[in-house]
């Protein structure tokens, strides 16, 4: 009898650990990084420099944006047309028009999109705008004023001006940190690649994830909008063939996390 009655406490304590092992990792994961969320303004604008970067750095900062400020409220500007990208040296798209690709990249960036919640018609994309063939940094320069300006309490979010290994990624955030230390936008916020985390202060983190299956759901879909190949709807995968590390690496993870800076 009081053999069973040990084995009956050790199996208590066991599960009381086991629980509160359990606490303490739910409250690592909701609580830690709750704090390192940030009170958008009233309009968000993000500007991602190529197609997925949106989603890749951003996805759980538009949802959490889209569901702070209304969906009417929260833009995306496209900076670049993504023609670079090395799988277009494919043999596949040999014989397409820059225009051909374009359409292709811009088609999987909407779609990503559509699915995290973002409006048509709030997605702006620079290279269809660029009737003069202007440096397209410094048109990015003139979208950020032009929000600024015309919209009252603007929260911008750009690439980081120095933490990224991409140098168009890091340009796109020269940009915006220049307007902001000159005075020019009143709040900025940047994407910031998971692999240079270390690199912020903690106190300079800003972190959002999803908070529930349906934004999970979300941001799933969106990543397969970028590998979705339908060649007669002309959907390529080209997203995903030209990174598909990060995509993997994002769709891995349970939350999500779109990893920002604020300074």
């Amino acid at each position: 009898m009081k053999r069973k009655s040990i084995i009956t406490n050790n199996i208590i304590i066991l599960l009381l650990i086991i629980l509160l092992g359990q606490v303490l990792i739910y409250i690592k994961i909701n609580l830690t990084d709750k704090t390192c969320e940030k009170t958008f303004k009233q309009n968000v604008v993000f500007y991602p420099q190529h197609q997925d970067d949106e989603v890749l750095w951003g996805a759980s900062a538009i949802l959490r944006a889209i569901e702070t400020c209304g969906q009417d409220n929260i833009y995306v500007v496209l900076v670049a047309d993504g023609l670079g990208v090395n799988v277009f040296n494919n043999n596949e798209y040999k014989n397409m028009t820059n225009e051909e690709k374009k359409e292709i990249r811009d088609k999987e960036f909407k779609a990503a999109l559509s699915q995290l919640g973002v409006k048509e018609e709030n997605i702006i994309i620079l290279s269809d705008i660029n009737k003069e063939n202007e440096d397209i940094f410094e048109l990015m320069e003139k979208t950020i004023l032009e929000f600024e300006n015309s919209l009252e309490n603007v929260t911008h979010i750009s690439h980081h001006y120095e933490y990224d290994d991409h140098p168009m990624h890091i340009k796109n955030g020269q940009v915006l940190k220049n307007l902001k230390d000159e005075g020019k936008v009143k709040d900025a916020l940047y994407f910031i690649k998971p692999q240079y985390l270390k690199s912020i202060p903690v106190k300079n983190r800003v972190i959002y994830k999803v908070k529930n299956k349906s934004e999970y759901n979300k941001v799933k879909k969106a990543c397969y909008e970028y590998k979705r190949v339908d060649i007669e709807n002309n959907r390529y995968g080209v997203g995903y063939t030209s990174s598909p590390r990060y995509f993997d690496n994002l769709l891995k993870t349970l939350d999500f996390k779109s990893i920002l800076s604020n300074k």
